[in-house]
């Protein structure tokens, strides 16, 4: 049983609040003299903190010094650990363009290793960020791995994910691409238009089809201007599209974070960290999917100067995004919980309800986090 000064579920406000759990998943929540408990349990006092549900990052390539691209349990227990040091109570392993071999083989290890205990936050599926994107809008993905739409090879790799693929990053004006999306939703895979050149008239194509998901809006996207609004410009104006962005301040500038805001209802906003390998580290040279990237200040940058990724958290996402949009938390809240869950087809997560699974995070008030739980269990505890 947890008592906290707050609760946020987030779509309601407990104050104070009381969340019980039992064998992993909410049995309870509400107001303290609501919420009776009749038999012995543990409790945790925290009556200056807010608790709300773990964050969901359906998209990052990496922490703790290590790659997704390693593909080993080791690899993939690392960025779990230091994922619930951020909030972040699940997360997709998200794959950069690479051969078809070598992507085929790395996906198959990733969809094997789902299914293991990790020490932090859980992976709940694959996010494929290429190889079908465009040439001219790839940012750091290498252009020799990027690949037409192609519905075998991903057939191939689906079958190999052991049904671990969940989310495809797909450029909606590629030949081909409404056939690979139609058969990536039959497999049950959300389908992200991203990476794109596409036009306005494209892009609402895409979104007619039911590619109802954008990736780090704004970035490798044809540039939004007031005559050709491309790509974004479908994705501000149509509210069935679920919005990645990433608020560091260097993907996308506050000032266009805040219009952003103002375009997208706030549960359509998705706050990411496209976190590569460099998260949770000092400056220095990492890897990005065999690429070299170079970090410095916190700016992630390939050898040619474009930025590959980045070092952000998502509760420092969160921060960024109330503090550049003047959005209250109760509603920011939704864009790393209840959003991505929905966005991604998550059932139980996101959310502090009866039933769903208590992965749970308590914040003070300066949205630090203090204590994280991953399905019940304390994975990790702010020191001091």
């Amino acid at each position: 049983m947890i008592d906290a000064g707050a609760v946020l579920t987030p779509l309601e406000r407990f104050t104070p609040g009381r969340v019980v759990v039992r064998d992993g998943a909410i049995e309870a929540v509400g107001f303290p003299s609501d919420v009776r408990v009749d038999q012995p349990a543990e409790r945790i006092e925290a009556p200056h903190l807010t608790l709300v549900p773990g964050f969901i990052e359906p998209h990052i390539h990496g922490a703790a010094g290590v790659d997704v691209m390693d593909a080993r349990f080791e690899s993939l227990n690392a960025i779990s650990r230091s994922l619930v040091r951020h909030g972040t109570t699940s997360f997709l392993p998200t794959t950069v363009s690479s051969p078809p071999d070598v992507l085929g083989a790395v996906i198959e290890r990733l969809g094997a290793l789902i299914r293991e205990t990790f020490g932090g936050a859980r992976p709940l599926g694959i996010h494929l960020e290429g190889p079908f994107i465009s040439v001219k809008k790839r940012g750091a993905h290498r252009a020799a791995n990027v690949l037409p739409a192609n519905a075998l090879f991903f057939a191939e790799w689906n079958k190999r994910s052991h049904g671990m693929l969940k989310l495809i990053t797909l450029a909606p004006e590629l030949d081909g691409a409404g056939t690979l999306a139609h058969l990536a939703r039959s497999s049950e895979v959300v389908v992200a238009m991203g990476h794109s050149d596409a036009s306005y008239t494209e892009a609402l194509a895409a979104i007619e089809d039911g590619t109802h998901y954008a990736v780090h809006t704004f970035n490798a996207m044809r540039e939004f201007t007031h005559r050709d609004s491309g790509v974004v410009g479908a994705v501000l104006a149509d509210n069935r599209v679920f919005a990645e962005i990433i608020a560091d301040g260097i993907h996308v500038s506050p000032e266009v974070v805040r219009i952003f805001s103002r375009a997208k209802a706030p549960n359509r906003v998705l706050l990411v960290s496209d976190g590569i390998s460099a998260t949770d580290m000092p400056d220095g040279q990492y890897v990005l999917g065999g690429i070299t990237v170079h970090v410095v200040h916190g700016v992630c940058r390939d050898g040619e100067g474009r930025l590959a990724g980045s070092t952000l958290t998502q509760e420092v996402a969160l921060k960024n995004f109330i503090q550049w949009t003047g959005m209250r938390l109760d509603d920011a809240l939704l864009c790393l919980t209840l959003n991505p869950a929905q966005a991604l087809k998550l059932e139980r997560r996101g959310v502090i309800e009866p039933g769903a699974h208590a992965d749970l995070t308590l914040l003070d008030g300066d949205l630090h986090v203090m204590k994280t739980f991953v399905e019940g269990r304390l994975v990790f505890e702010m020191a001091g």
